[in-house]
């Protein structure tokens, strides 16, 4: 009888066994971890289970204490059997050691669902940038960074060039908006991002560690070995990105920032990809995608003027295109003049009830982003006359030594609130020479 009992014992154990391999390859560690705690003191010297066991701690985030297992089973099985670990259980013990990418979790319909296609819709009105979609489009995996000044278009270019590549990705394309510069002041933190992606996978709430790095640990393992397309929009540093990017090169990452992110160049290898306002023919082909091209072309001297007071930004024209659209029965002659009883260079004619289309407030996300010194430098390069001035210039002009100059400025240009068109020279675009020379008498 004792015999029988001690077979059955044996047989339910083995059934569990084989179970909680189908759950682990599941993704369904954190939910065992209890069960396979509490059997382990029943069973001790079984490996198969300490094996088990390492594998659910290593995926909840908990490498030291797989290891910690590991060094327990093999000194109980040295004090009563004098034997070693098995060979399977000390490869196992050195793919820990090594954070081997093929202990990651599973990717099976639990952990996946339906593939995730976060891509917001591209502009059905979407054109120019030819040039730049032409340096995008040999890129296959890595890192991207599409930086350029407020309103300049980096979301809409960004989405349009993911929108054509995306068959590349098979696996599913992630989209977050990581509010780096917006009206709330409140920008995604990168634990918040990793939950937004984790739920996209379809990872049960159960099963998701309690600590960040351990997210952030899952996140990477569930992208191992896939290729998926990764938007990471408006962020506003490079420390808001690095938690968020895979370990796979056969993904893509493209990030969109007001900032020029340097860090990520310097040390994730990112490709940068400047965006400059847009030349003039660009500008009334913008136009033309939103108005239409007869009613361009029944009036080209207010197009010209149009496109003359929007100085290139496509959010500008944007604003300023809506506004036609609204009143097709207007003549663009009374748009144009519009912008000219503005052109003392205010904001006024570009406002709107909606913060993220006006631009006074898309800039000033900017502005107060600055430090106090770069902010003051900022206004005082919006009131100096000429196309452009040197560092000796900015630094007569705001009272300070060329050493703590050079900075503020690096900081103005990093922030794309200066552009640096050649060596030492720095420039502002004519809108934001407008809202600079506005500051004095308005709330940022």
């Amino acid at each position: 009888m004792n015999n029988l009992r001690e077979s059955l014992c044996q047989d339910r154990l083995a059934a569990e066994l084989d179970r909680d391999d189908v759950r682990l390859r599941a993704g369904q560690h954190a939910s065992l971890l209890a069960d396979l705690t509490s059997r382990v003191t029943s069973y001790p010297l079984d490996e198969r289970l300490a094996g088990q066991l390492m594998l659910a701690l290593y995926r909840a985030g908990r490498p030291a204490d797989a290891l910690g297992h590991y060094k327990k089973v093999r000194h109980r099985l040295a004090e009563e059997l004098g034997s070693d670990p098995s060979p399977p259980l000390r490869d196992l013990h050195q793919r820990i050691l090594t954070a081997d990418p093929a202990l990651a979790i599973p990717v099976t319909a639990t952990a996946v669902g339906t593939l995730p296609r976060q891509l917001p819709a591209d502009l059905p009105s979407f054109v120019n940038r030819q040039n730049e979609i032409d340096q995008l489009h040999g890129i296959q995996g890595g890192l991207v960074v599409i930086s350029g000044t407020a309103g300049v278009g980096k979301t809409a270019l960004a989405v349009h060039w993911a929108h054509r590549i995306q068959d590349r990705f098979p696996d599913g394309q992630l989209y977050v908006n990581l509010r780096g510069f917006g009206p709330t002041g409140h920008p995604t933190t990168p634990t918040e991002a990793v939950r937004v992606f984790l739920d996209a996978l379809r990872v049960p709430a159960s099963e998701v560690p309690l600590s960040a790095p351990a997210q952030t640990g899952l996140f990477r393992s569930l992208l191992a070995g896939r290729r998926m397309l990764l938007l990471l929009d408006n962020a506003s540093d490079a420390d808001q990105v690095r938690p968020l990017l895979p370990g796979s090169a056969d993904c893509l990452v493209l990030v969109t920032s007001r900032h020029q992110l340097p860090g990520l160049v310097a040390t994730e290898g990112a490709r940068p990809l400047t965006l400059d306002v847009l030349r003039h023919g660009e500008a009334v082909r913008l136009l033309g995608a939103r108005l239409g091209a007869d009613r361009l072309q029944a009036e080209p001297a207010a197009v010209d003027e149009i496109v003359k007071r929007c100085a290139g930004l496509p959010l500008a024209l944007a604003i300023v295109a809506a506004r036609a659209a609204t009143v097709p029965a207007f003549p663009l002659a009374a748009t144009a003049a519009d912008l000219r009883s503005d052109a003392g260079g205010g904001l006024d004619a570009f406002a709107g009830a909606d913060p993220a289309t006006d631009v006074r407030a898309v800039f000033s996300w900017s502005y107060q982003a600055l430090s106090t010194a770069a902010g003051r430098l900022f206004r005082l390069v919006g009131s100096c006359p000429g196309p452009d001035l040197g560092m000796a210039a900015a630094g007569c002009l705001a009272g300070l030594p060329a050493a703590v100059v050079r900075p503020l400025l690096a900081e103005l240009t990093t922030a794309h609130l200066l552009a640096e068109p050649a060596p030492g020279r720095y420039a502002m675009h004519d809108l934001l020479r407008g809202y600079a020379t506005d500051r004095p008498r308005r709330p940022a």
